[in-house]
């Protein structure tokens, strides 16, 4: 008995969230929660790499009705149609938009993420921002 319960503990701290010193969730009064670094973040830098829940092309405009609409990225197919769509399981998703993005998104279809890129270096204090690629559905402010 005593074994599975050292198992158990064990399992448990293998699936608490890797610690990430150098981003933070904040909120925004205008734009609500937002993704932010605390340290500074190299152009080019490999961000995050976060793993994708893959929703097949039947299952978008079901995702359309819902509030994942605002979170869920294009993956394959034509980009302006048809097509699977992707649920990011990471940061990537808390992205909010700029018309001058502080980064980029890129699908990694290989390794079945979606990886956020810096395109500039980014201050501490900055919001890592993405430019959405898509008829926005409220005002951008930049």
């Amino acid at each position: 008995m005593a074994a599975a319960a050292v198992r158990m503990a064990r399992a448990q701290d293998s699936l608490r969230p890797i610690p990430d010193d150098r981003l933070e969730i904040r909120h925004d009064p205008l734009k609500g929660r937002g993704v932010f670094a605390c340290v500074p973040i190299a152009a080019r830098t490999l961000i995050e790499a976060a793993p994708v829940i893959i929703v097949p092309a039947a299952e978008c405009p079901l995702l359309d009705r819902t509030i994942l609409h605002d979170y869920y990225f294009h993956w394959d197919g034509d980009p302006d149609g048809e097509g699977r769509g992707v649920v990011p399981l990471g940061l990537v998703a808390l992205c909010n938009h700029s018309r001058r993005p502080r980064a980029r998104v890129r699908r990694n279809l290989a390794q079945g993420t979606l990886d956020l890129v810096a395109l500039v270096t980014i201050a501490p204090g900055e919001e890592v921002t993405i430019d959405y690629n898509c008829p926005l559905w409220f005002a951008a402010e930049d």
